[in-house]
């Protein structure tokens, strides 16, 4: 008898601390799965790899929809319909026209704002980021921190870009030199 409770209680033990690794490694890889969506989003969106093609004011425009359409499959439909009807990406290349210089995003820091505590994470997660814009031609290169906020929510197991402002904001523009 003491025997068959002996094992029935070190196989509950066990099985309590399987759960907890499970339960800890799902949100790791939940997280992953977030840095992955952040990152895409960020260098997809933010990134003007020839400023000078933006002269055109046929290309400028056929940026802006490019711009993003190729953040589509990184956001909700909602956030998506929102940039695309607002233009959204207008900031993004009226600096890198107005400043004659390339954008690239660069070390992407964010903190977890909601839920405070990782295990709560269900469908929808709030951060606080920072990012280094690098705005740069030739010799010529500034780095400039961006600092915000952006929601995920999970659609159909998915984690997607549901808010961020989308666009450079003007105290930046102005420390370009």
């Amino acid at each position: 008898m003491r025997k068959i409770r002996y094992v029935l209680m070190v196989c509950l033990v066990i099985s309590l601390i399987l759960v907890g690794c499970k339960s800890n490694s799902s949100h790791k890889e939940e997280m992953v799965k977030i840095d992955a969506t952040i990152e895409s989003y960020f260098k997809n969106y933010y990134s003007i790899d020839d400023y000078k093609i933006l002269d055109n004011n046929d290309e400028s425009y056929k940026k802006e929809i490019d711009l993003v359409e190729s953040i589509k499959e990184y956001t909700t439909e909602e956030f998506y319909d929102k940039l695309k009807l607002k233009g959204g990406s207008g900031t993004v290349v009226d600096t890198a026209k107005g400043k004659k210089r390339n954008i690239k995003v660069e070390n992407i820091e964010y903190e977890i704002k909601k839920p405070e505590d990782i295990k709560e994470l269900k469908d929808e997660i709030t951060l606080q980021y920072t990012a280094d814009f690098k705005f740069y031609d030739g010799d010529k290169e500034d780095v400039l921190k961006k600092e915000g906020q952006i929601r995920l929510k999970k659609v159909n197991g998915e984690w997607k870009v549901d808010y961020e402002p989308g666009y450079i904001p003007h105290y930046m523009f102005e420390k370009i030199k």
